[in-house]
């Protein structure tokens, strides 16, 4: 297949997306399979620096919006308590929206700001500089080549930053509700166990994974159908980053409404 006469445009755009989206997956797949099987050699510089772009260069981003968001939480959460004593109530419910919701979306679209969109920039250049042809003629697959190593590292990071920014989050509205109103760290500690079911757990892991794999597949669609005409790579940029966000927000709408019922 041409990579470069996809533009995803005209009525058979969609069609053309959504099989570049399950071919660019499924390749993958294929290419993890083999490296495991010892078949294939995994490119280990190019997934170091994608562990950079969607890991290291945006944990001080990340810790930032985690303890913006505990000193919202902590503070909220004050407001409430100083007008009902239902401190039980109170703090189960926002945790579990917090812990659900709110820290899986954010992470997404942070990890769609960095590394989506430093995915689609790099899938984009190489097309526009003919090197895309070059991994063809060298017998290299480019969609495997280009995607699998930044797809893993945002799997892995996607993952740590679930677990790291709810750390972060409770730890600060915790000492913030402990320092204003008195709410014990046991107590506090107490009901976000209670809240933290095995269910929801997983379902909080499960999410940022998913997050992940549609961020990949936007920025290589995006990357891939900007081509070789003038500003491909910045609409390649902007693409991807309101397409990963606007898949992110349907998805995560879709998900309430057809699972958790």
């Amino acid at each position: 297949m041409d990579l470069r006469l996809l533009n995803f445009r005209g009525p058979r755009g969609w069609i053309e997306a959504l099989g570049l989206a399950a071919l660019a997956l499924a390749s993958c797949l294929v290419f993890y399979g083999r490296v495991l099987a010892g078949r294939e050699r995994f490119d280990l510089p190019a997934f170091a620096a994608a562990l950079q772009q969607s890991g290291l260069s945006i944990l001080p981003a990340i810790t930032l919006v985690m303890i913006a968001i505990g000193l919202i939480l902590g503070h909220q959460v004050e407001g409430i308590l100083t007008q009902f004593d239902l401190p039980v109530v109170v703090i189960l419910t926002v945790a579990f929206v917090i812990i659900i919701e709110v820290l899986p979306v954010l992470v997404g679209i942070l990890v769609a700001g960095r590394a989506g969109v430093a995915l689609a920039v790099r899938q984009a250049t190489l097309l526009a500089t003919g090197e895309m042809d070059g991994l063809l003629v060298c017998g290299i697959e480019p969609l495997s080549f280009t995607l699998a190593p930044v797809l893993l590292a945002m799997l892995l990071m996607s993952f740590a930053f679930l677990v790291w920014g709810t750390l972060v989050t409770f730890a600060v509205a915790g000492a913030w509700l402990w320092a204003s109103t008195g709410v014990a760290p046991s107590l506090f500690l107490e009901m976000l166990t209670s809240a933290l079911t095995p269910g929801t757990l997983i379902e909080a892991l499960v999410k940022p994974l998913l997050f992940a794999v549609l961020i990949a597949l936007v920025a290589t669609l995006n990357g891939i159908g900007a081509g070789r005409r003038p500003g491909g790579v910045a609409g390649a940029a902007t693409g991807t980053m309101i397409g990963a966000v606007t898949a992110i927000l349907v998805t995560d709408l879709l998900y309430i409404v057809l699972v958790r019922v």
